[in-house]
């Protein structure tokens, strides 16, 4: 180990920033924005969307109760909106869909082109004021007791400092909050992967009914979420260390290629593999709420109602309070890194309510930081 100084190099301040280019992100960037915040989001890729896209689960799970009821509004029915507009879809009819394609279901959800939505997702950042860099790898938050002053990230100039009054973790696996000290707790995942493919046959039913959602064919080998077809023999991923993260991809990319054994090599192709982990709960915070699913609770400061994406019925409020913790006053977390137990997480780390948390705390964080109050203030702006 050496001592050697790297030189570091100081941004400009930003009111918000947002660390992380996928859902929650996104969403928390344009909705801080919108209320007039001086916003810069930094991804570490150069594709926004996160597993949405780069990730290649492109199914926007539903925004509906299974009853015929919409529960989630705001930014995440914009995104889904966006998602069916750019490219193939095949969102019902009776939620607005046009393609004509046979929906999965009768909920408000949709598959849709992970490529095209990508795109898209530059522009709608950026229409809304927000600032974004690129293939910038934040590292370490720098903390003054419980409060971060900003972030230090790997860029192409080199190391640099990214000041900032208000800190939206939105990794995904909350590096930010974990290494600024907040307690944190980490998932297990199971193996798992999953491709785009097309074939002779699939080609043959793109050119009779014109379904562009047929064509591009999910490819999902491994287990299912809830771990049915995981090695007996092997235990779950964490995926909280370099180590567990190559052996969580190369153990599924052996399992991908090895399932086409036996095929004709002339008959598929693969269009497209993950260009990220699919790791579904790497890790997230314990904070001042803990979201465990319970349909009855009705926390005094939600945020508003969500459903389960793996059944019709219930539906949950979600506390403003799982996206902080208390000593750490400028700091926040939205997606799949909130305050959560493990059914509370199943819950809230897709899509949907990666956006309804995203857009929470960008509204929060921008109050807080106009107003010069805490993030457990921003509760103002949403009440």
């Amino acid at each position: 180990m050496t001592s050697e100084k790297i030189p570091v190099t100081e941004r400009e301040q930003h009111d918000v920033l947002v660390v992380g280019g996928g859902i929650a992100g996104i969403s928390a960037a344009v909705s801080a924005a919108r209320a007039g915040a001086d916003v810069l989001l930094l991804e570490r890729g150069v594709l926004l969307g996160g597993l949405a896209t780069a990730g290649l689960i492109s199914w926007y799970e539903p925004l509906c109760d299974g009853r015929g009821n919409q529960v989630i509004c705001g930014i995440a029915e914009e995104l889904i909106r966006l998602a069916v507009a750019c490219g193939f879809d095949n969102l019902p009819s009776e939620w607005g869909g046009e393609s004509g394609n046979a929906p999965r279901n009768h909920r408000f959800s949709a598959f849709y082109s992970p490529t095209f939505f990508s795109l898209a997702l530059d522009r709608f950042l950026t229409e809304s004021g927000a600032h974004i860099l690129l293939d910038v790898h934040a590292t370490h938050p720098i903390m003054d007791g419980g409060h971060c002053r900003g972030l230090l990230a790997e860029t192409a100039a080199g190391r640099e400092f990214f000041p900032a009054k208000i800190v939206i973790d939105a990794t995904g696996d909350a590096t930010v909050c974990h290494r600024a000290g907040i307690p944190c707790e980490t998932g297990e995942n199971y193996l798992t992967c999953i491709a785009h493919d097309m074939t002779v046959e699939s080609a043959k039913h793109l050119a009779q009914d014109g379904n562009l959602s047929a064509f591009r064919h999910w490819r999902a080998v491994g287990s299912d979420y809830a771990g049915n077809g995981h090695p007996t023999d092997l235990p779950p991923f964490h995926g909280d260390s370099a180590e567990a993260i190559t052996d969580f991809v190369l153990r599924g990319h052996d399992l991908l290629l090895r399932s086409y054994a036996g095929t004709d090599k002339n008959t598929r192709d693969i269009l497209t593999l993950p260009t990220m982990p699919q790791l579904r709960t790497v890790r997230h915070i314990l904070g001042d709420s803990i979201f465990m699913g319970d349909p009855d609770a009705h926390p005094k400061d939600s945020i508003g109602r969500v459903g389960d994406f793996r059944r019709a019925g219930p539906t949950y409020e979600l506390p403003y309070s799982c996206l902080f913790r208390s000593g750490f006053d400028n700091l926040l977390a939205a997606g799949r890194i909130i305050s959560t137990d493990r059914e509370g997480w199943e819950i809230t780390r897709v899509i949907p309510v990666c956006a309804m948390t995203g857009e929470a705390a960008g509204c929060a964080a921008a109050y807080a930081a106009k107003s010069g109050k805490t993030v457990a203030d921003g509760w103002e702006a949403l009440s």
